[in-house]
């Protein structure tokens, strides 16, 4: 019997909507984790019903959460990463947490708008995505009713170490207490953000991650058993990545000598060359002079050509194959490129 064929980012807001139009009458809660890998899914959840579902490409949060809300290709939702050309046209960049402009996308209808149609209450646990307060949430978030006031990896904006059980416990009581309040005179959707990324860049999947994964898989089946319907699904996994301290004074040292600046984040960054039309000679020259392991590529290669995303990103890009790129000196573990650990993302089901 052959495996199911894999799913893609883009397929997450048809299958949501399938889930809702089969379970008229209950709840729907969904745990949106941020930095789950397939593998450690299918470890941590022998319970439910988890299939491949291929992150979009570049596999950073920006684009990957976009793209599963709104069913839309990076090409067309035109956030490309983090750091990229302002969206109004005008000179420098932006980042995606901070811009607060308009034009960022042109996204409009979501999951939470497909569960208005359903006859559902749409409703977005903030979790921590709390202090992401820019265009990009709004665009995410739209037609949901926000619900603040839970934090699970995050205090203030800033990363927090918490103990596994305290972590769930928090998911459960968020979870819980939003559908008490929220779900008694008609069903819900209920999307709960877990930035499970910020641990994971630090210790990778450690006991920790495992254990909150474990915990979740449990308290998801009580939830099914209650009448409810679970659906987990990720953004991106992560990958062994170090900070290379002699890569990153070598970009210095060429953006001097060449003339280009860099957006983009993680395993995944863009130039752009100063001099129209410079990219050829760029990419010889980076190809001559960076270590193997790091990929240069033009852009039209991950970015259809005359997209809105293309409009936004340099014209080459460098993409890591190895551990060895730039990254926060803090981590560990990072994401951005084209390894199969950081695209294999879990869909799963409790039923």
């Amino acid at each position: 019997m052959h495996p199911p064929p894999p799913l893609s980012l883009t397929d997450f807001r048809g299958r949501l909507d399938r889930v809702m139009a089969e379970n008229a009458g209950r709840h729907v809660v969904v745990l949106a984790l941020d930095g789950v890998n397939l593998a450690t899914a299918r470890r941590c959840w022998p319970s439910a019903d988890v299939r491949l579902m291929r992150a979009v490409s570049p596999t950073t949060s920006s684009a990957c959460w976009l793209s599963a809300l709104t069913g839309l290709p990076v090409a067309d939702h035109a956030v490309p990463g983090f750091v990229f050309t302002a969206p109004s046209g005008g000179p420098g960049l932006v980042t995606f947490l901070d811009y607060q402009g308009t034009d960022l996308t042109p996204a409009a209808d979501n999951v939470f708008s497909d569960a208005a149609r359903h006859g559902r209450t749409p409703l977005a646990v903030l979790g921590d995505m709390e202090h992401y307060g820019s265009a990009w949430r709004d665009a995410l978030l739209a037609h949901a009713t926000p619900v603040p006031g839970n934090s699970f990896y995050t205090e203030d904006g800033a990363y927090r170490r918490r103990p596994a059980a305290e972590v769930v416990t928090r998911i459960r009581t968020a979870v819980e207490e939003t559908l008490g309040r929220h779900g008694t005179s008609r069903p819900c959707l209920l999307w709960c953000f877990v930035e499970v990324d910020q641990h994971v860049h630090r210790h990778g999947y450690d006991t920790h991650t495992t254990e909150v994964l474990t915990a979740l898989g449990e308290f998801a089946a009580s939830l099914a058993a209650r009448d409810a319907v679970v659906v987990a699904h990720a953004d991106h996994g992560l990958v062994p990545t170090v900070h290379d301290p002699a890569l990153s004074d070598l970009l210095d040292h060429m953006g001097r000598r060449y003339g280009f600046t860099m957006g983009g984040a993680g395993r995944m960054r863009w130039l752009y060359p100063d001099r129209p039309g410079g990219h050829a000679e760029l990419s010889a020259r980076l190809r001559e002079a960076l270590p193997g392991d790091v990929r240069v590529l033009p852009a039209d290669r991950v970015f259809p050509a005359g997209s809105a995303a293309r409009s936004r990103v340099g014209d080459v890009l460098l993409v890591a194959e190895g551990e060895k790129f730039l990254t926060d000196p803090a981590y560990r573990y990072d994401h951005g490129s084209f390894a199969p650990e950081e695209t294999d993302t879990p869909f799963a089901v409790w039923r």
